[in-house]
């Protein structure tokens, strides 16, 4: 599989670990913590003030105290339920702490930008880029599955772009002098393993749609399997053509979607394209022990992606996303087996027979006004930040 890379060049030399949701994910987390010597960068969408939540914390609280610069990036939005008492621990512990954006930016009247990436970087050295928050119901218990979600840790010269991006996230015009991050990365560690990746944004605002690039170009030029677990999975016109055209020429295609999902609106919607979806004899998973979260994709056991990125317009329009795109045949071979072995042991098939015997007239409506909705509210935003994007 040949894939354009248009302006975005694999970088070699990079050591990749793929990690899952649950204690594995939060162990890697406050070990990139814990061993942090010089300063830490932590941005996310969300973090709980739950048992898993305040674990993180207290691990950055940690190395604030220990003498590491500590950058505490958080959405506004995502994080707006966190206590006055729990925040001010936050601020009074020594760590440079901030919220990502209003809710709404009251100029114009138009929408902000939200901090949908999730990503942890310690010296300029190592990564942890995916699509997990912080929080109990990534972790699981005993008795109840973690949500499905992967990460990746990123060792190698990629680091050097990882960090870039992160700094110019942090370092807004309005903050001092004294909380602007000023390190410097010079010369980056090269590994054996040798991993092709590239470190891909979304960012409107900034004129930044590497990630849908990077998804368009791998179905364009797809030759015989996709694998794609998506969480929330609305994909446009152009990405539905592109879905299908791969389809016609022949190249099998399998979608893993959440069977109960945590936002019903956007779940109805997805319903509404099922009938799309298996026309094009695209093949239906539904995952069942626990919400799926995850935002992956794998084609032709050659190139993968990890992030936060959701194949749909608000990941596109209204959200700073961050994936790793992997050029690396035994990673993407790799992780192509585990997620048909989780295909295989935890998910049902959708067959248009079953897909039929679900739709009453009452769930059509549905599906049809959820779609409508969303599609309406993807307009109005798109309107809005095309307005603003190049004042900003």
């Amino acid at each position: 599989m040949k894939i354009p890379l248009y302006r975005h060049n694999y970088r070699g030399g990079n050591q990749i670990n793929l990690l899952q949701s649950g204690e594995s994910f939060f162990a890697a987390v406050e070990k990139i913590i814990d061993e942090a010597k010089h300063f830490i960068h932590f941005h996310t969408y969300l973090i709980d003030e739950d048992e898993t939540g305040i674990r993180i914390i207290n691990a950055l609280i940690r190395a604030s105290k220990r003498g590491v610069r500590t950058y505490l990036l958080l959405d506004a939005y995502g994080t707006k339920y966190l206590s006055n008492e729990f925040v001010d621990s936050i601020e009074n512990s020594g760590i440079l702490f901030r919220f990502f954006s209003p809710t709404f930016v009251t100029n114009g009247f138009q929408l902000s930008l939200r901090l949908h990436s999730k990503v942890v970087m310690a010296d300029g050295e190592v990564a942890l880029i995916g699509g997990l928050n912080f929080a109990d119901r990534y972790h699981g218990t005993t008795s109840k599955k973690a949500w499905l979600d992967f990460a990746v840790i990123v060792k190698g010269p990629e680091c050097v772009q990882i960090h870039s991006i992160l700094k110019r996230l942090w370092n807004k015009k309005f903050i001092s002098k004294q909380e602007r991050a000023y390190e410097v990365i010079h010369i980056p560690e090269y590994y054996e393993e040798n991993v092709k990746l590239k470190v891909l944004q979304n960012n409107w605002y900034r004129n930044k749609i590497e990630i849908l690039k990077n998804y368009r170009s791998a179905l364009r030029h797809a030759q015989n399997r996709v694998v794609i677990l998506a969480s929330y999975f609305l994909p446009g016109r152009n990405e539905r053509k592109l879905l299908k055209n791969a389809s016609l020429r022949g190249v099998d295609i399998t979608i893993v979607l959440a069977a109960e999902s945590d936002a019903p609106m956007v779940d109805r919607a997805t319903h509404f394209l099922y009938d799309f979806i298996l026309r094009s004899k695209i093949r239906i998973y539904e995952y069942l022990p626990s919400n799926l979260h995850a935002k992956v994709a794998t084609v032709d056991g050659k190139w993968s992606t990890v992030g936060s990125y959701n194949l749909n317009h608000v990941s596109d329009y209204a959200s700073v996303e961050i994936n790793v795109g992997i050029l690396d045949e035994p990673f993407a071979q790799k992780f192509e087996e585990l997620l048909r072995s989780i295909i295989k042991n935890d998910c049902r098939e959708v067959t248009f027979e079953e897909y039929n015997r679900r739709q009453t007239w009452y769930n059509r409506l549905s599906g049809w006004f959820s779609y409508q909705m969303i599609r309406l509210a993807m307009r109005i935003m798109f309107q809005m930040t095309s307005k603003q994007k190049k004042t900003l």
